[in-house]
């Protein structure tokens, strides 16, 4: 089983969002996926595997919430991956969950407000015995401008981290779809499912090889 975790030091970066869309490339690549909520005062990935259900949305995805690593480790079987969503809040539970998963995702924008707060986050747990290797930054939520990009990916490059090699734009439809229980590349909108498509392979090429 394999466990991909989604952590951050704030939240409003996309932690959720990448996490369902992971879930949904992987259980349309016919993995078996169970998503772990930790964020117990929001459970948005809970309410949102609900809405799917609801919406009569395939394939199905299980989202259960969970207040302890060892409490997942316990009573979850028979999965090829869980995604774990955190709290955007770095505590001691994102270091339990960074070392037990296989690749740790940090969201972030492109801004300093953003990357500031990720970068420090990254470099506490590159400290962690054997999350080092683990860490990838996401770009999430992008605008338009080029120059932010380009600025956000040389301050990423300079701090040593891995990047995925996709970026997720920031667009008002990927929330509409979220609140109908899809996620990426199940928009019914062809530019949202495209731009969808290169994040979702990137996410889970690291995420199962």
């Amino acid at each position: 089983m394999r466990i991909a975790s989604f952590v951050g030091q704030k939240g409003g970066v996309g932690k959720s969002t990448l996490a369902r869309v992971l879930a949904v490339a992987a259980a349309r690549a016919q993995h078996k996926v169970l998503i772990g909520d930790f964020d117990l005062e929001q459970l948005t990935c809970v309410e949102w595997s609900a809405l799917r259900l609801r919406h009569g949305v395939e394939p199905e995805i299980e989202a259960r919430a969970f207040k302890s690593l060892k409490k997942l480790r316990k009573t979850v079987v028979g999965y090829d991956l869980v995604v774990v969503d955190t709290r955007g809040l770095a505590d001691e539970l994102t270091e339990d969950v960074s070392r037990e998963s296989d690749v740790v995702f940090l969201p972030t924008g492109t801004s300093m407000d953003d990357l500031r707060p990720t970068l420090a986050l990254a470099r506490k747990l590159a400290k962690t015995r054997s999350v080092g290797n683990k860490i990838v930054i996401v770009l999430s939520k992008t605008g338009r401008s080029e120059r932010l990009l380009e600025q956000a990916e040389a301050t990423i490059a300079e701090a040593g981290f891995d990047m995925l090699n996709a970026v997720w734009p920031a667009r008002d439809g990927f929330q509409a779809d979220l609140d109908m229980g899809r996620a990426g590349s199940e928009s019914s909108n062809p530019h949202l499912k495209k731009a969808s498509q290169d994040v979702e392979q990137a996410l889970l090429s690291l995420t199962m090889s």
